[in-house]
């Protein structure tokens, strides 16, 4: 049974850069299980953002993958891979 890996990208209004973070949970053997995480790891994510002063009054924009393997080789541009 292939692993679901969730890949969240979240954009800062005014911020050059968004960050990322990539989770990946043996958990995750499924859509619906990946799917199931978004809010705990979104609301994770808006507490570490709500923490910084230069953030304050900005609006915080999510997109949120859930993939296997195969996707996550093919959104990203992967040939191969080991493991």
């Amino acid at each position: 049974m292939d692993a679901f890996t969730m890949v969240v990208m979240a954009c800062v209004t005014g911020e050059a850069h968004c960050a990322t973070r990539r989770i990946s949970e043996m958990d995750f053997t499924t859509v619906q299980a990946c799917e199931a995480r978004v809010d705990d790891i979104i609301r994770s994510m808006t507490k570490e953002f709500g923490k910084r002063p230069e953030f304050k009054g900005r609006q915080v924009t999510y997109d949120v993958s859930c993939m296997d393997r195969a996707q996550l080789a093919a959104k990203f541009g992967i040939a191969s891979s080991d493991t």
